[in-house]
């Protein structure tokens, strides 16, 4: 007597337990094997006993329940490779953002060193139209003292004039 399963196992199944195939989908989910419906004859040797306790709504309720096994499988392997893609792309998120921050970083440092410059040169500048202010005061000073003050006479050392541009010297330096 031939027990159902024996061309694929090296024993026999006794006929009260369930067919090939569903012990493959067993097989299928506890070892991630992937199933495939030419493992096993779908349709049971009428010769052996047991096979005709199945009535066609339990086989109808075998195949469904096979079919969802796969179905879940797949849909198991989608969804792993979905989170793989997400792990992946999280990956490059998380370097392109570290990047960024060192990138911001050193864009923050160098408008401190391009504001501290800025400031720097806006006090020389304040400094510089201040000077610049007293110098056209004192030209025009000289240009008032000028026009009202007589006309020097050479001194006898013959330097003429050098008495009254020490003191302009002075206050230009």
């Amino acid at each position: 007597m031939r027990h159902r399963g024996s061309a694929f196992l090296p024993f026999s199944l006794p006929s009260h337990l369930p067919s090939l195939g569903f012990l493959m989908l067993l097989l299928d989910d506890a070892f991630d094997v992937p199933f495939d419906a030419s493992w096993f004859d779908p349709e049971p040797d009428p010769s052996t006993p047991g096979s005709a306790e199945l009535s066609p709504d339990e086989q109808r309720r075998l195949r469904r329940k096979i079919s969802n096994r796969e179905s879940a499988r797949r849909c198991r392997i989608r969804k792993q490779r979905h989170l793989e893609g997400i792990r992946t792309e999280s990956a490059r998120l998380r370097s392109q953002n570290r990047d960024l921050v060192s990138r911001v970083g050193a864009l923050a440092h160098r408008c401190m060193l391009v504001r501290r410059a800025n400031h720097r040169l806006r006090a020389q500048s304040a400094a510089l139209s201040l000077r610049l202010i007293e110098l056209r005061r004192l030209i025009l000073l000289r240009r008032v003292l000028t026009m009202a003050a007589p006309a020097p006479v050479a001194s006898p050392g013959g330097f003429g004039g050098v008495g009254y541009e020490q003191p302009w010297a002075s206050l230009l330096a």
